[in-house]
């Protein structure tokens, strides 16, 4: 059609082109009719070829005022972008802190952060804006397996000790007394060293295996090789849930299942990994 539109205009134009120099040469010859006639023409070409002109302009209008539209458009859809990202991240911050208090449970707070996470797939957020968002949060699920293995180890230590004291009070024996109190000359310095351990400081610079190994006692410490040996089971338990959040971007399913099943029962944990160690 504008090809069609194109060739009509062209042709009125040459038509105007020929009528206007036979209305001169009409005229210089003296007759004013016949020029006045081929005149008349040459302004209805003029009309015509205008107004085609008048029509591609407005459609170029139109082009423009929807590109300008569509422009438009975009900006607002990349802001409505940055701000569902900022609110993302607000989110994903206040649920992580709020994690201190332990309600609601890992599950629950997941499943909120995962209809966030599918809001944001959709509005196009970019995968270095999501990693972002979701930093502090993978952060916390960091550090709620960290405490939750510290909480297993001073569980173990308490029932630990308790059983050499029972043995003192059972034997009256010199060598109870003295396995007691060399469990107490090694178990001090270790927990006077991470009184001030700064744990959250060393989980961001530090993978989480590499704290745990520096929170538990050396070899030939409080803890006999059979107990560190049942320690490094949980601890490689642990680190391959975190592992597998943090690629996530939080919690999997089998890791917010298995911390809320043990969440405030490390004790009855320090007590499995007791009598493990006993066999």
């Amino acid at each position: 059609m504008d090809k069609l539109r194109e060739i009509f205009a062209f042709v009125c134009f040459a038509m105007g082109i020929c009528a206007l120099v036979l209305a001169v040469f009409q005229a210089w010859n003296g007759k004013v009719i016949s020029a006045g006639a081929l005149g008349l023409a040459f302004a209805v070409c003029g009309i015509v070829l205008y107004l085609s002109q008048i029509k591609t302009l407005k459609v170029w209008q139109v082009e423009v005022e929807l590109r300008e539209t569509l422009d438009r458009a975009e900006e607002i859809i990349g802001r409505v972008r940055k701000l569902a990202a900022i609110s993302a991240r607000a989110s994903y911050l206040t649920i992580a802190w709020g994690n201190r208090m332990g309600v609601p449970t890992a599950n629950e707070r997941q499943a909120v952060l995962d209809d966030i996470d599918a809001q944001l797939s959709d509005l196009k957020v970019t995968s270095d804006e999501r990693a972002v968002i979701v930093r502090p949060w993978v952060g916390m699920v960091r550090a709620d397996f960290f405490f939750m293995f510290t909480r297993v180890v001073r569980g173990f230590a308490t029932l630990k000790a308790s059983d050499l004291t029972a043995k003192v009070h059972a034997n009256q024996s010199q060598e109870a007394n003295a396995a007691s109190m060399a469990h107490s000359d090694l178990i001090t310095p270790w927990s006077k060293k991470n009184d001030n351990f700064k744990a959250i400081e060393r989980l961001e610079n530090k993978g989480l295996s590499t704290v745990i190994s520096e929170y538990m006692p050396d070899k030939g410490g409080w803890l006999s090789d059979k107990e560190l040996a049942a320690f490094e089971v949980l601890k490689q338990k642990i680190v391959k849930l975190n592992d597998d959040s943090e690629k996530k971007g939080g919690y999997t399913k089998e890791a917010s299942d298995y911390y809320d099943k043990h969440f405030e029962h490390e004790k009855d944990m320090a007590k499995e990994l007791w009598e493990l160690s006993r066999q």
